[in-house]
């Protein structure tokens, strides 16, 4: 099997989502001296695998339904090109969703100790996490195909991520992580919905009801707008000494929103990258903020 095909099914340009959750909540934890760098690699090692899943399943939850059409304004998925059959998407899925689990409690075990307490929290949260990056479009039931996507991106890119990295850390809350939350949970909302709205004929005629389908076009803008602006309202309480940096991330997020104001279709692919970007760019900087602010 190529690697290109592998790549392309593992879509290298959400990944930065992941990974600016994390260095939001390290940078949080870094600013109060509680800085763990084996946290911070197995967190980021576990968000990354996590991410890979959700979009290998993703893959196959709508290659089965036939979501993927051939008039999908999105790039070609491996499934639905028969690039990969069902067997062997589904043994990538299996392998990555155990990686992940193995990763997990890695970062469980050399950040936790022996507090069993904070063991069953943070099991619990690993399992949803899973649950979440199978089922989005898997299963008898995707929450995917009900309009729920947004909530569980914004839940588990933001609060899960973000303060569940931090309190790994410093084994509390630390000043501004929830801005912080609110503001990575946000901006990867913003991504999966411009997805959506590019997809809006192909889900439509799939009975894919995502929250953008549900608003219309004009409302579904109406929303990004509204999505963006309260991610970069949240990051500027953040912003100080080294912060005021992620002022950088503006250009290609600006960008990205005119694009999904003025275009439809394949056109959005550039948005989606330019988001993803932006947000990296952003997040990032903020996070050296709150560690050397």
């Amino acid at each position: 099997m190529p690697l290109s095909t592998w790549l392309n099914a593992i879509r290298p340009k959400t990944l930065p989502l992941a990974v600016a959750s994390i260095l939001l909540g390290a940078g949080a934890a870094a600013g109060a001296g509680a800085f763990d760098g084996g946290v911070l690699f197995l967190a980021l090692l576990t968000a990354l695998l996590l991410q890979i899943l959700s979009n290998l399943a993703n893959d196959y939850g709508d290659g089965v339904r036939g979501t993927d059409s051939a008039e999908r304004a999105g790039p070609v998925r491996v499934l639905a090109s028969g690039q990969v059959t069902p067997a062997q998407l589904l043994a990538s899925i299996r392998l990555t969703a155990g990686l992940a689990a193995l990763s997990g409690l890695l970062l469980l075990a050399w950040a936790l100790g022996a507090d069993w307490g904070a063991w069953l929290g943070f099991l619990l949260l690993g399992a949803l996490a899973l649950l979440a990056a199978l089922t989005y479009t898997m299963g008898r039931r995707p929450y995917g195909y009900r309009g729920l996507g947004d909530l569980a991106v914004f839940m588990f890119f933001g609060p899960v991520a973000v303060l569940g990295t931090n309190w790994l850390m410093q084994h509390q809350l630390g000043s501004g992580a929830g801005w912080a939350a609110l503001a990575a949970g946000l901006l990867s909302v913003a991504v999966l919905n411009i997805n959506n709205i590019r997809d809006l004929e192909s889900d439509r005629l799939a009975g894919k009801h995502t929250l953008a389908l549900c608003l219309g076009l004009a409302r579904a803008r109406a929303y990004q707008l509204l999505v963006l602006a309260t991610a970069l309202l949240a990051g500027q309480q953040l912003m100080a000494g080294w912060g005021f940096l992620a002022l950088f991330g503006l250009w290609p997020l600006a960008e990205a929103t005119r694009l999904v104001l003025t275009e439809q279709g394949p056109a959005l692919n550039r948005a989606l990258g330019l988001t993803a970007r932006g947000t990296l760019i952003f997040t990032g900087l903020l996070a050296l903020g709150l560690a050397w602010g």
